[in-house]
């Protein structure tokens, strides 16, 4: 009985690939501290956001960004350096070099494709990266991922929850439909 109930989930979901709409969107955790930083990071996340899966700002946590250095770290910065990361217990700052090699959007463009491990700064990557769906690490989202996913179908709190609900189940199938096979 449950090898035909999951022989029948994995026709569906391979029908949902073929079938797929609109992906969710992805929300990406930074704390950009003033105007010129915060309008920076804006303009990089707009360059890789699109109508399948915008890419949007929330500053409720994950690292600090500045510009320059403070505290601790605010020795001067190597004029080869376009940015550095500071990091203290649990607390993780990004500090970008305001006279580094690069301007101010390809030192942030640079930084946060480091930091979120895309490996380009471009709409694709960002698909593939930021989805979830990518349940290997391999840069694709592919029969691999849909493999994965359907091992951990019906589990709870596992590799394959996309929505981020606790359970692997036909929610999670339909967010990993929308991604399959783009880059």
């Amino acid at each position: 009985m449950r090898r035909t109930r999951l022989s029948a989930l994995l026709v569906a979901a391979l029908s949902a690939v073929f079938l797929a709409g609109p992906a969710g969107a992805a929300s990406v955790k930074l704390r950009p501290q003033g105007e010129a930083l915060t309008k920076a990071v804006q303009a990089a996340l707009a360059a890789i956001s699109t109508p399948e899966l915008p890419v949007t700002l929330d500053t409720s946590g994950g690292p600090l960004l500045t510009l320059g250095g403070s505290g601790a770290s605010a020795a001067p910065f190597n004029p080869d350096v376009a940015a550095r990361l500071f990091v203290s217990g649990t607390d993780r700052r990004i500090e970008f070099n305001p006279r580094g090699p690069l301007s101010l959007q390809e030192a942030v463009q640079a930084e946060l494709a480091r930091e979120l491990g895309l490996s380009a700064w471009t709409p694709a990557a960002a698909r593939t990266g930021l989805s979830g769906a990518d349940l290997n690490g391999d840069g694709q989202i592919d029969l691999t991922d849909l493999a994965i996913l359907m091992n951990n179908y019906g589990k709870s709190g596992t590799t394959g929850d996309l929505n981020q609900d606790r359970r692997v189940d036909d929610a999670d199938l339909r967010l990993f439909s929308q991604q399959y096979g783009k880059r």
